[in-house]
């Protein structure tokens, strides 16, 4: 966007940026500048009268009929479009009196264009003009639409209550002229069909024609193109984008976004009304921020990742303040309300996985299987978590199979798994996994099935169903050995089992994981498939005691793209070599970085929108003298935008990155030694090294000890003679070692007690539990007022919750719901309940409902308004959380939700300490 005579943008006057910039965009979105019934230029207001202030028109875009469809107004390079707001406003209003509709807007000074339905809503940046036959959709949805939050919804499409709020909440939210709402549903919660439901709602209200729905992977795709708009909307034309296919004559449209990021602009940034991003978590806005930004449409995001693990950058794009969603149900919500199934966990590992693979421990039987192996026993020595990563032990996935199919829910039979899915670390696992299970199992003819990205005909094809769906539907197989192709978007709701085989540091990868359990009995068509013919749980098999009650995630760095950190690390150098403008290196790094410079898309929207900022980096008098503050507007503005830069040879572009962090090293004081030996390496792994060396004085010196004192020059010579092979390299020889030393189940089921975490296997704690349980039940009041047929006081009750806290809970045996649930495969925060569970007492209620009946008698005996029994209900779900209550608790949140010192306006001194005698007698 450098002009005539190397003249910088900024300099254009108003003609020369209408000539130079906004001509071109508009011939580009479809417009005619040569038929003067599409475009007129300079056209006055009222038809015949230019004399008016500002009574002309730079543009005038005509629809077919004749009328004006929109409004541009121009500007130089150097203005702000937006200076043109009452100008374009009084054009627009002064239209609309001469004809049957208000014009659109468009404000632009070439470089960043505004777009305006005055009236209607604020003016935006858009990427471009939009498209003739997107100006004339657009105005036929303003003229037709009608009120989303008014409109039925499609009960063929969804029936749960959780489901239509969730679509209400959308639609009351575009009502209030957001652009874009985030919806944080459960997995297995039915996100496809309610966001099928809300397609539907903006088709029928006439508020979208053209919709596109994105997500990441294929499966996720297919499903939202099958079981989404073929199912639910089968009359709407629909298609699926590819690079080599964009058919605009559909409606409705799926994508990957990786093929969309390929190919966007092959749309009108007007084409798109409504745009739903499936898994929108901050991973996409890393990649696809330009993507993002280039359309102007109404989006919508959906994510199952719970929403405290949401990054703040997705709350951002989706226009949610204060870290809250447009709509949010998530999986404890769900599973309470019955519509998903809760899981139970069972943990184990072997012993090699605890104490790790190492020669000195091995005993002599073993040792002298690894000598005749060729292997030296006393060079073995790998740590537990080094197990299939750096060695694989046979008889390790021999035991772990034994445990599988000793501890899985079986289908109705008893006989064969229920669906079961394994995550493998790797591919190569992965198939280890599934030939030890059929060697181990032959008569299970079919049961297992590896399935990963290189499988051939996962995906249905020509051919008819492929794996993912044979797994889905059929009988067989029962078990699915998956390598990140079944962790999220494939719905199998007859999944009873789910065995980690691998570690997972991300929860959110983790619940991903988990949600493909969580569909309840009624999303399941094959009841024979199901533990005595009902899913009412899933079961985790656990062997690498992954953390599945995790509060945090050990959120890794954001990797900066590869050329970025190229540019950041030369500009480092070039920090370094100041003053000396005159010095070769100097002279050389300034070339390097202004080379980079012309790899920036300057047509890209994100570079636009900043371009009169940075325009000057792209002349000479910018590196005529360079100062640090000169270096630090270059790192924080110019190279950001090298992310946008296309057709990156990432293979090439790591080793030069190496390259110029040796020159950097070398210029601060001596290098790595394993960055000398990483750079070397990936010199002599190219094929026909020899004759490269020969070739080249750079391949020589990359490979010898002269590395560690090359002069800049020759390390430049590297790079340009050596990166743009690197593609080309093979891969490094591998050390992973297979053995088969025998193994067996260290901990079976353990669990951890108290602050030291004594290793107490489930079976000894149940029974220590259940003993001390039986001293209690000979003692206490309460259980032999139940022998005896008498009724239970609420006084009996809470003195046994007290009871059973202080025996149970407080003592050695320190139980806690999470113990509970890992003993006992129950999941309750009382031990009221967890009594009834253990004794079939139906006549033990639980705590909470025995709070919740003392409270109700003290509103029953009182005369209270309505505030203050709102108010003492907040004091029961606070006194339940708690388990006690004092005082100072009435004026500290949640109870501040009131207002401040409510308790004081609600309630006497009389009242408040009846409030906290009531507590008091309550407390367990």
């Amino acid at each position: 966007m450098i002009g005539p005579r190397n003249r910088p943008a900024s300099s254009f006057t108003e003609g020369e940026a209408r000539y130079i910039l906004i001509d071109p965009t508009l011939r580009e979105a479809g417009w005619n500048l040569e038929d003067r019934t599409q475009v007129g230029f300079e056209i006055p207001v009222d038809g015949y009268d230019a004399a008016p202030w500002n009574g002309v028109t730079d543009y005038c875009i005509y629809a077919p009929g004749g009328e004006v469809l929109a409004v541009v107004e121009a500007k130089r390079c150097s203005r702000n479009p937006r200076e043109a707001d009452e100008q374009l406003r009084y054009y627009v209003t002064e239209i609309a009196k001469r004809q049957s509709y208000a014009p659109f807007g468009f404000m632009t000074n070439g470089l960043q264009t505004w777009f305006w339905e005055v009236g209607q809503a604020n003016p935006r940046v858009v990427a471009g003009f939009f498209a003739p036959q997107d100006l004339q959709r657009l105005l036929f949805l303003r003229q037709n639409a009608r009120p989303l939050p008014s409109m039925a919804i499609n009960t063929g499409i969804v029936d749960r209550p959780y489901q239509h709020e969730a679509i209400r909440r959308v639609a009351e939210s575009f009502a209030a002229n957001k652009r874009r709402a985030l919806l944080v549903m459960a997995t297995g919660t039915g996100k496809t069909r309610t966001t099928m439901a809300l397609i539907d709602l903006f088709l029928r209200a006439n508020q979208a024609q053209n919709v596109l729905f994105l997500a990441d992977r294929d499966a996720l795709v297919d499903q939202a193109l099958t079981d989404g708009f073929k199912a639910h909307l089968p009359n709407e034309p629909r298609d699926r984008i590819y690079t080599w296919k964009v058919d605009t004559q559909k409606r409705l449209f799926v994508a990957t976004e990786q093929t969309l990021s390929l190919c966007f602009q092959k749309f009108n940034p007007g084409f798109f009304d409504l745009i739903i991003f499936d898994e929108a978590h901050r991973s996409i806005f890393r990649r696809f921020t330009e993507v993002i930004e280039y359309f102007d449409a109404r989006m919508i995001g959906l994510t199952a990742t719970p929403a405290n693990f949401i990054d703040r950058d997705t709350f951002r794009v989706f226009q949610c303040e204060g870290a809250t969603p447009t709509f949010l149900y998530e999986y404890q919500q769900a599973v309470k309300e019955g519509f998903l199934v809760d899981f139970s966990l069972y943990q184990a590992r072997t012993g090699f996985q605890r104490k790790g693979i190492k020669g000195a421990d091995l005993t002599e039987e073993d040792r002298n299987a690894l000598i005749e192996q060729g292997l030296d026993p006393d060079a073995i020595d790998y740590a537990g978590t080094e197990i299939e990563i750096e060695v694989s032990n046979k008889d390790t996935l021999r035991r772990q199979w034994e445990e599988i199919m000793e501890v899985c829910l079986k289908d109705q039979s008893g006989q064969l798994p229920g669906k079961t899915i394994v995550f493998a670390m790797t591919k190569a696992h992965a198939h280890r996994i599934a030939e030890v299970f059929e060697e181990m199992y032959p008569q299970h003819v079919g049961v297992a099935q590896v399935i990963t990205s290189t499988t051939e005909r996962v995906r249905d094809g020509s051919y008819g169903d492929g794996l993912i769906t044979k797994f889905k539907r059929n009988d067989l197989p029962r078990i699915a050995v998956s390598v990140d192709m079944l962790d999220t978007g494939v719905d199998i709701p007859e999944a009873v089992n789910l065995i980690f085989m691998k570690p997972v540091q991300s929860r959110i990868k983790l619940w991903q994981m988990i949600g493909r359990g969580t569909r309840n009995h009624q999303a399941c068509p094959f009841f024979d498939r199901l533990p005595e013919g009902c899913k009412t749980e899933f079961k985790i098999i656990d062997f690498w005691q992954n953390d599945f009650d995790k509060q945090t995630d050990d959120r890794a760095p954001s990797e900066v793209p590869v050329l970025v950190s190229i540019f950041n690390t030369r500009l480092k150098i070039l920090a370094g070599l100041l003053p000396d403008h005159d010095s070769l290196p100097f002279k050389q790094t300034v070339s390097d970085l202004r080379t980079m410079l012309d790899r920036i898309p300057q047509d890209s929207f994100p570079v636009r929108k900043v371009w009169t900022e940075i325009e000057q980096t792209w002349l000479d008098g910018f590196w005529t003298h360079i100062t640090p503050v000169k270096i630090d507007f270059l790192r924080l503005k110019v190279g950001p935008l090298l992310r946008f830069a296309a057709d990156v040879d990432v293979a090439a572009e790591t080793f030069t990155h190496k390259v110029e962090r040796l020159k950097l090293q070398m210029q601060s004081g001596s290098p790595a030694p394993q960055l000398l030996q990483s750079i070397a390496e990936d010199v002599s792994l190219l094929p026909e090294i020899e004759q490269l060396v020969e070739r080249f004085a750079s391949a020589k010196l990359a490979l010898s000890n002269a590395l560690a004192t090359a002069e800049p020059g020759q390390l430049t010579r590297l790079i340009a003679d050596l990166a743009p092979l690197m593609k080309n390299r093979r891969n490094r020889p591998s050390a992973f070692l297979n053995i088969d030393l025998p193994d067996f189940i260290e901990t079976r089921g353990y669990i951890s007690v108290g602050e030291g975490g004594q290793q107490i296997h489930v079976e000894e704690y149940r029974r220590r539990v259940e003993a001390r349980i039986l001293q209690i039940v000979e003692t206490h009041p309460a259980l032999a007022a139940i022998r005896e047929g008498r009724e239970l006081s609420d006084e009996l009750l809470v003195d046994l919750e007290r009871t059973l806290h202080r025996e149970l809970g407080d003592s050695d045996l320190q139980l806690s719901p999470k113990l509970i649930h890992i003993a006992f495969g129950l999941k309750t925060d009382n031990f009221l309940g967890f009594l009834r569970h253990v004794l079939t007492l139906d006549a033990i209620p639980d705590y909470p409902q025995v709070v919740q009946r003392a409270f109700e008698q003290h509103v029953a005996a009182h005369r209270y308004n309505a505030d203050q029994i709102r108010f003492l209900r907040a004091v029961q779900e606070l006194f339940l959380k708690q388990r006690h209550l004092v005082e100072a608790d009435l004026y500290e949140p949640p109870l501040t939700q009131f207002g401040r010192n409510a308790v004081d306006r609600y309630f006497s001194p009389a009242e408040v300490r009846d409030i906290l005698d009531l507590t008091e007698r309550l407390a367990a």
